[in-house]
């Protein structure tokens, strides 16, 4: 396509796309703040660089960036999932990607709690980044996530940070993202997620199957943060990033 369709078409699914793609012409999905965030990430999650002969999962695509990253890494097979909501439009925008970049990336509309080695096979590679707050039942999609894991998962979630004992394995409740209206939302005005401890991201690892993780990232400025949930009585959110592996 000429660089004004493709202008055009990226225009029309802007308010679609999460991640910052790079057309070329100037054609920029996200500013540059955007741009610095998603590199940063991409430095702190310590993916591979060589993905050659690999097959991967990415769990919650959504707009396909970390997809079409993880092909360019060299792995052979990229399978995409996501839900994509209701109106399709993300989906779209990994469309309109995998067209210009002639990617030959899969991609599955399927619900990460629905995941099955019959339904897609199982990967050397699982990423999974910003789903396990959205998910109804946490510890059963990892269940789900190692049954399709043959090597490693690597794993971005957002964490709890409570002002006192951040060592027990703790998870705020979520009913999910189709059911997420709670009422004392002045009190706890985080988004509604599944958030977990660092612990409890340990333990369930463990339990799910997964017998050796390393935490590559754990949340900046930690220590403030539970200073400020001890003194508001709300506790904070930070990233956390882990590795883990099946054998």
């Amino acid at each position: 396509m000429d660089v004004e369709e493709l202008r055009a078409r990226v225009e029309a699914l802007r308010p679609n796309f999460h991640s910052p793609f790079d057309f070329g012409a100037g054609i920029l999905t996200k500013p540059a703040h955007v741009q610095r965030r998603f590199r940063r990430r991409l430095r702190l999650m310590q993916i591979p660089q060589d993905l050659t002969g690999k097959t991967v999962l990415d769990i919650g695509a959504w707009d396909g960036f970390f997809s079409f990253e993880l092909e360019r890494r060299g792995a052979k097979r990229v399978l995409a999932i996501d839900t994509w909501g209701g109106d399709g439009k993300a989906l779209d925008c990994l469309l309109l990607a995998r067209e210009h970049f002639k990617s030959n990336i899969e991609y599955k509309r399927l619900d990460a709690e629905h995941l099955s080695p019959e339904a897609v096979g199982t990967f050397d590679l699982v990423f999974c980044a910003g789903v396990l707050y959205h998910l109804r039942h946490p510890l059963l999609t990892l269940d789900r996530i190692r049954s399709v894991t043959a090597g490693k998962l690597i794993l971005e979630t957002n964490s709890l940070i409570p002002a006192l004992h951040e060592s027990a394995p703790l998870i705020t409740f979520f009913p999910g993202d189709e059911d997420r209206v709670i009422a004392d939302k002045k009190r706890f005005p985080w988004h509604w997620g599944a958030f977990p401890t660092q612990s409890w991201v340990s333990y369930a690892l463990t339990t799910a199957g997964f017998p050796r993780h390393r935490f590559v990232y754990t949340p900046s400025f930690k220590w403030l943060k539970k200073i400020a949930a001890g003194i508001t009585n709300v506790p904070q959110s930070g990233r956390l990033i882990v590795h883990a592996e099946v054998g």
